[in-house]
């Protein structure tokens, strides 16, 4: 049976942080939904019209050149300079944070400003460049992943002889899916680093376990709320992973502060 531990002050989650990020990145992704945009004016005109069966041979290849053109601009549209400097922004922004909710939690139970305590952020560093080189390659992926969608979407079309009023309802719907992943992106990759640095910070302090903590709501997972108050050793991960493990996560970990109070 797991050992459960007393319940330390809450911790903070860094929503309002991915909040901001998305805000920045979907600034920096504006490029994107315009050449999209683009792509839906140029392929309207293009487009075999139904009772222009005549020339629709024609037609398509037209589209299907357009598609090309539009996935080499894509590809090209939002580049790594620009989302790197972004996302090292909100890497520090969630470093910082965490810190301040483990000096919290720090005080209430050891009574220690842990902010002041040399070594608090050995190899911190290294996950703050090595978030900010993931989340370009992630961001900047969107483009491909959206030329495919396109791409997608116009080989159905044009096999199953869509009308443009179809076709241009699907293509709309992919620029909401790409903010979609976006979305999902900024709030799954700061919760990944905020418990990331949870974990190296309070192995840095000498703390071996640590408590599963879940927000406690309906969209908690299953096997998520069963961890819930458990004591869990940080080098004996259970089958989910560490909290922020799991695509987004929301648990976090409680400092087990018990070996270090004798």
């Amino acid at each position: 049976m797991p050992q459960r531990s007393r319940r330390l002050p809450r911790v903070a989650r860094p929503d309002r942080i991915a909040a901001e990020y998305l805000a920045a990145l979907r600034s920096a992704l504006r490029p994107l939904l315009d050449l999209l945009k683009e792509f839906v004016q140029e392929a309207e005109s293009e487009w075999p019209k139904p009772e222009a069966d005549n020339v629709r041979t024609d037609n398509d290849r037209d589209v299907a050149r357009l598609v090309k053109r539009t996935a080499d601009k894509l590809a090209r549209a939002v580049r790594a300079e620009s989302i790197t400097p972004i996302a090292t922004k909100y890497a520090a922004a969630t470093s910082d944070f965490q810190r301040a909710q483990l000096a919290k939690q720090a005080r209430a139970a050891v009574g220690v400003d842990v902010r002041k305590l040399t070594g608090i952020d050995r190899a911190v560093p290294a996950q703050l460049e090595q978030f900010s080189k993931v989340n370009a390659q992630l961001i900047t992926g969107l483009g491909a992943r959206l030329a495919e969608d396109i791409a997608e979407i116009v080989e159905d079309a044009t096999v199953s002889g869509s009308r443009w009023e179809t076709v241009a309802k699907r293509l709309a719907h992919t620029g909401l899916v790409t903010e979609s992943r976006a979305a999902l992106i900024a709030r799954d990759q700061v919760g990944k680093l905020f418990g990331d640095i949870n974990k190296q910070r309070q192995a840095n302090l000498g703390v071996t376990r640590y408590v599963w903590r879940t927000v406690r709501d309906n969209r908690v997972r299953e096997e998520h709320e069963a961890l819930d108050g458990d004591s869990i050793a940080w080098d004996s991960p259970p089958a989910e992973g560490h909290p922020g493990d799991a695509v987004n996560c929301r648990c976090y970990a409680d400092p087990d502060f018990s070996d270090l109070l004798g």
